[in-house]
């Protein structure tokens, strides 16, 4: 199933060095996944803050067609 606009994610997840985890199989139906993204592989500060999300220029990005 595609999702719109879930193309930068999955272009991401796809050529990043991530780790996912599921947690909590044996407490069906409340299992936890988890995501490690490593944040040195940004340009920038992706973390976030007490202010919130900031828009910044990043140019444009993968648009599959």
């Amino acid at each position: 199933m595609a999702v719109e606009g879930a193309e930068p994610g999955d272009l991401l997840v796809s050529a990043a060095p991530v780790e996912g985890r599921v947690s909590g199989v044996v407490d069906i139906p409340n299992a936890c996944c988890t995501l490690y993204l490593p944040t040195a592989i940004f340009d920038f500060d992706i973390r976030p803050t007490a202010d919130g999300p900031r828009r910044a220029g990043r140019g444009s990005r993968a648009v599959s067609g």
